[in-house]
């Protein structure tokens, strides 16, 4: 198969659709900079939200399912913009629900922290009482 030119190249990527250059990371919002800890003192989400604005941004807390929602629409003199993600989590058992604390840093990393109660992680002694006698 016969090389292209630099010129022959140039003419066959002109011809082909904008967005066939175009940086499709932007596609892979939400999955990006996605990072989760779970450890004894916290269960902790930060997410890289960056190509959203605040007002587009929603977390949900239901029961112990946290979910994070992301839509941003525009349009522009060459069509219509369209990105959204939906992440979700279950946090876990001994997670302080009213204590979550949620924020949004100047770089648009939205960062969630649930700390933890510890109580699942206290280990006791048991007394074995004995039964009653049958009588």
């Amino acid at each position: 198969m016969p090389m292209m030119t630099s010129d022959q190249d140039w003419f066959g990527r002109s011809l082909m659709p904008y967005w066939t250059h175009a940086d499709h990371s932007i596609s892979h919002v939400g999955n990006e900079g996605k990072e989760v800890v779970n450890d004894e003192k916290k269960f902790g989400v930060e997410l890289n939200t960056s190509h959203f604005k605040p007002e587009e941004l929603e977390v949900h807390l239901e029961g112990r399912d946290l979910t994070i929602e992301g839509k941003h629409e525009e349009k522009s003199e060459h069509g219509f913009i369209e990105r959204s993600f939906i992440r979700k989590w279950a946090l876990p058992e001994d997670c302080d629900l009213d204590a979550v604390h949620i924020q949004l840093t100047d770089d648009g990393h939205l960062c969630i922290e649930a700390p933890k109660t510890g109580h699942h992680m206290h280990r006791r002694t048991m007394p074995i009482m004995p039964a009653p006698k049958k009588k």
